[in-house]
């Protein structure tokens, strides 16, 4: 079932494919309130971990983000690598090559999530 929350300048796309277990996270995330913005995702997590997939996929393609941004991203892994059975999710972490911030943000996520597995993934630009 597709889910897609198109995003503009200022909150970042959101396109899931929960029949094959692939989300998506792109752009800017800068929305006024992160916890409305991200909650029809939460709410869409909610039924998929009901019924997941052998194998899950969160991908993230940011070029920035603000704190309470951080926030609603943390929740959003958070959900999928406590609901979902050991080694079924991954996180891809793409950031552009002189992004340094973004790469530490991945690797700080990584190391909360130990349990998921992380993929930091290096881009010459989105």
């Amino acid at each position: 079932m597709p889910f897609l929350i198109e995003g503009d300048k200022r909150c970042p796309r959101i396109a899931a494919d929960f029949d094959s277990g692939r989300i998506e996270i792109s752009g800017i995330s800068l929305p006024e309130n992160p916890y409305n913005y991200y909650q029809p995702l939460l709410d869409e997590i909610d039924k998929y971990v009901k019924a997941p997939n052998d194998k899950t996929l969160l991908s993230f393609k940011l070029e920035y983000f603000n704190t309470g941004s951080a926030l609603a991203l943390r929740n959003t892994i958070q959900k999928l690598n406590d609901a979902l059975p050991e080694n079924t999710f991954s996180v891809q972490w793409h950031y552009e090559t002189d992004d340094v911030d973004m790469l530490d943000s991945g690797e700080e996520f990584a190391n909360i999530f130990s349990k998921a597995h992380f993929e930091i993934i290096e881009v010459e630009e989105f």
